[in-house]
């Protein structure tokens, strides 16, 4: 609670072993600004809880500037204890506590209360109820104080007073029937005893009651007056007298004999007898009191401290921790609303009780009812249905307890109205909403534990196997869930004939679920199986790959085998980098080891697989083999077997380079001008040589397809070199020929002179080569260079020496072929335009008056080598002659057109 862990906070900061003073009051309750309620003060609760002996409380209450002060400073022997006010307003404000040295009569401490007094300017009157309620409940002995005189006015206010702190006592004993914290005065029957202390009484009592004292003086007005409060008497004998002498009260038809186990009247001299010692008390000692004061106080001292006790408190004696609890509970409750604020002290208190015990019977019946389903987890149907018709009874029991003192018909028909309403609005849609978290706790707890019966299966496993011993634990779940659900919803016996008569009331059944729980758990369950075999079958994927990753692994070890751990990888071979010295393998060696990484790939595979039986049966193996078969096994050894090629490709392109250069930088020792077949053989030797430093270290390399392709360009090479010596044989002949070449000149220039510009020689392409070809091959039969050159070289001179030296000729003489020809040319497309042109037209017929079909002018020209059309036909049947004439007639031929071309 709120209030106890402000306490507890309070007793921490406080040192329990610290005693609390004596004779020093200090203040434990405070009223509200505006007097209509109180709060505890914090510190004062803290320093009574903090004390450990038993205390005997002695309440004094009172109406205001009645002398309560006073009255507990005379008992104390000790006028400067509590604040004595000379005002007219009131002094004591809330209620006060203050430890004294006195002794009760079981050895427990005696501790004073001061209470504000009652009927001050300003303050509400339930407000007075409220402090005299806590004055009463929590004091082993009350003390009523008033002055002058008892009359039936003073009666009938404390009659009233005790009445509503009486039934603030009822009222807090329902709301509190169930707790075990409750102070033990709300458990018991009647109030402490109480004496009614008469201050500044003079008056001398009558004959009649000095046998009985004062208190047969108030038993005159108790006895005129009923528990209801509603007859008003006056006393007859109005000469009071005084009497110090209390007897007890005989008559017990009177209400506070009723309620109080002991009511006693005490009468007190005045204190003083000067107007300035009575205007201000707070300025008075002890010893300045008058002796009749003195006395009586002594009188009134032996009998409150005789036969005094300490209340009870959890089964022992109240010590000040239980009556700070005691007075926090009381102060809680009157802000809760448990003290009723009744409209007049007034009113007709009957009527009124009767409508406060109904409301108070329906409020412990909705109090009786939060125990029906307190627990962590709702209760049965049943046992909710049991506990309801106890509270029921118990309700309409408190409700008749209620009444039991009052004249008043109960209205038991509208009690049970009452709790079937509450029932049905308040505390029936909080028991479904439970049941129905509970439902959903035992849905969730049934699948906790088939996650769990999962959770104990070990993948990967077979899925079928899986399902099969999955779907029998769901089905024990669901029956089992059945059951405690069929169990915890039955009404208990008897209930389907109570809720036919409608003896009981309504009857309480479990609500309506939608969707229905079996039917959810039962998805519920397939969802998390259908979780579990998804995750199954990530396992068993994750186990085909660990076994493509074997397989990938084997094969990665062949080929590093084989490349001597020079690569960290295969991809890496891919590079060739300089930095990476593999061997370079045959296309048989690369044959054997595709075989045998194929086989030890295959075997880690099957290995990784070995335990598991059923792992064959799955469509994953025939998936992670053909993986493996692509991805793995022909892909990594592809790439290895490119690496190959790439490396051999890049070896033998370095011979190729090797082998070049060697032929290149012979080469120049060939012997020119010489004969053609000494060139050939001198060109094979060089190439010979060549192809050694090609394929001579690697003999065995010679069948793969990079020495091929290797072989093919060394081939090419040789053939372009043997072209490129001859042709320079050719060349060296030329230069050795240079006599013959100026004769060959000379006789063209000589020719050329002879025949002018219009012979065959000087404008005919093919004509200017055969007589230059003549005219060299003439010259180079006189020159001595000549006769040791055979025809064909001689055939090859003539070709270098007629494109090189004699270019500027055969240009010269192709133009003059070609501006020959575009002239002819020229003329024939003249004569044939000429010839070709058509005749001109007019209105449709040509000049020879033949017609033009699909031609038609309207007007003719009007003047020109060729008369007009209309000077040959008429103007009017123009048009129809050429219609006419234009008309395809039957069997006629037409053009291409569907027009007849018509003659002259």
């Amino acid at each position: 609670m709120a209030w106890q862990l402000v306490l507890l906070a309070t007793l921490l900061a406080t040192d329990a072993r610290a005693a609390v003073p004596f004779n020093s009051p200090f203040q434990v309750v405070r009223p509200t600004p505006n007097h209509s309620s109180m709060f505890t003060v914090t510190e004062g609760l803290g320093l009574l809880a903090q004390h450990e002996a038993r205390i005997a409380l002695i309440s004094v209450v009172g109406p205001y500037h009645s002398g309560k002060s006073f009255l507990l400073n005379a008992l104390l022997q000790d006028t400067q204890a509590f604040q004595v006010g000379k005002k007219t307003s009131p002094e004591t404000m809330g209620i006060w506590l203050c430890r004294t040295n006195l002794t009760a009569s079981d050895g427990s401490e005696v501790w004073l209360m001061d209470s504000e007094g009652f009927f001050g300017p300003g303050v509400d009157e339930g407000y007075d109820a409220k402090v005299f309620t806590l004055a009463t409940l929590v004091g082993a002995h009350v003390v009523y104080n008033t002055v002058k005189v008892i009359d039936q006015q003073a009666v009938g206010l404390l009659e009233t007073l005790v009445q509503r702190a009486q039934l603030f006592r009822t009222r807090s004993a329902a709301g509190t029937a169930s707790n075990e914290e409750a102070p033990d005065f709300l458990r018991r029957e009647g109030f402490p005893p109480m004496t009614w202390v008469v201050e500044d009484f003079v008056q001398e009592l009558p004959e009649r009651f000095r046998e009985e004292g004062a208190t047969g003086w108030l038993r005159t007005y108790l006895e005129g007056s009923g528990p209801q409060g509603s007859v008003e008497m006056t006393p007859s004998d109005s000469e009071d007298t005084g009497l110090d002498e209390a007897s007890r009260v005989q008559g017990k038809s009177d209400f506070l004999s009723k309620v109080f186990r002991d009511v006693r009247v005490h009468t007190l001299f005045l204190p003083a007898t000067g107007r300035d010692q009575l205007r201000d008390l707070s300025r008075l000692r002890w010893d300045d009191l008058t002796d009749e004061f003195r006395t009586e106080i002594g009188d009134l001292r032996r009998h409150l401290l005789s036969g005094l006790q300490a209340r009870q408190a959890g089964g022992k004696d109240a010590t000040g921790a239980s009556l700070a609890r005691a007075m926090q509970f009381i102060v809680r409750g009157l802000q809760q609303g448990m003290f009723h604020e009744l409209p007049s002290l007034w009113g007709t208190w009957a009527t009124q009780v009767a409508a406060v015990s109904l409301s108070d019977a329906e409020a412990w019946f909705a109090a009786l009812t939060q125990r029906l389903d307190a627990g962590d987890e709702p209760v049965a149907i049943s046992t909710f249905n049991d506990r309801l018709d106890e509270a029921r009874n118990a309700a309409t029991t408190f409700y008749r307890a209620l009444l039991r003192d009052f004249n008043v018909r109960p209205e038991v028909g509208e009690l049970r109205r009452r709790m079937e309403v509450h029932l049905r609005e308040r505390l029936l849609p909080t028991y479904h909403e439970r049941l129905r978290r509970w439902v959903a706790e035992q849905i969730a707890l049934s699948k906790a534990n088939f996650s769990g019966s999962l959770e104990q299966q070990v993948l990967p496993m077979e899925p079928a196997k899986l399902e099969k011993s999955s779907l029998q634990v769901i089905e024990s779940v669901q029956k089992a869930f059945v059951a405690q659900l069929t169990r915890f919803s039955a009404l208990g016996s008897g209930r389907k004939l109570s809720a036919a008569t409608g003896a009981n009331g309504l009857v309480v059944q479990m609500p309506a679920l939608n969707p229905d729980p079996a039917v959810q758990l039962s998805a519920d369950l397939r969802t998390m199986l259908g979780a579990k075999g998804l995750e199954n079958e990530r396992a068993v994927q994750h186990l085909f790959k660990q076994a493509v990753q074997a397989a990938d692994e084997a094969v990665a070890r062949e080929v590093r085998a084989v490349v001597g751990g020079a690569a960290a990888d295969v991809e890496s071979l891919a590079g060739s980098s300089s930095s990476v010295t593999a061997p370079l393998l045959s296309r048989g060696k690369v044959k054997a080891l595709q075989a045998l990484a194929e086989q030890r790939g295959w075997r880690a595979f099957e290995e990784r697989l070995a335990p598991y039986s059923w792992a064959k049966s799955v469509s994953h193996h025939r998936a992670s083999r053909a993986l493996v078969q692509a991805e793995y096994l022909d892909a990594r050894l592809n790439a290895f077997i490119a690496a190959n090629e790439q490396r051999l490709r890049a070896y033998f392109s370095a011979a190729l380079d090797r082998a070049l250069g060697t032929y290149v930088a012979n080469r120049s020792t060939i012997v020119m001008p010489a004969a053609e077949a000494d060139v050939e053989a001198d060109h094979s030797q060089l190439a010979s040589w060549a192809q050694e430093v090609l394929s001579g270290a690697v003999k065995e390399l010679t069948d793969t397809d990079a020495f091929s392709e290797a072989r093919k360009r060394f081939d090419l090479a040789m053939r372009e070199g043997l072209q490129q010596v001859k042709e320079k044989n050719v060349e060296v002949w030329k230069a050795y020929s240079d006599e013959a070449t100026r004769c060959a000149v000379a006789a063209n220039r000589a020719r050329e002179r002879q025949c002018g510009m219009f012979c065959l020689f000087s404008n005919i392409p093919w004509a200017h080569q055969i007589t230059s070809r003549r005219n060299l091959i003439d010259c180079l039969a006189k020159s001595s260079v000549g006769s040791r050159m055979a025809a064909p070289l001689q055939a090859q001179v003539f070709e270098a020496w007629y494109k090189k030296d004699m270019g500027s000729d055969v240009q010269r003489v192709r133009m003059r072929f070609y501006s020959l020809l575009g002239t002819l040319a020229a003329l024939a497309f003249g004569v044939w335009w000429r010839f070709r042109r058509p005749a001109p037209s007019y209105g449709g017929y040509n000049v020879y008056g033949q017609p033009q079909c699909g031609q038609f002018y309207s007007q003719a020209p009007s003047s020109g080598f060729y008369p007009s059309a209309q000077a040959v036909y008429g103007a009017a049947g123009r048009g129809a002659a050429h219609a006419a004439a234009c008309t395809p007639m039957q069997g006629a031929p037409q053009s291409r057109f569907g027009i007849w071309r018509g003659g002259a």
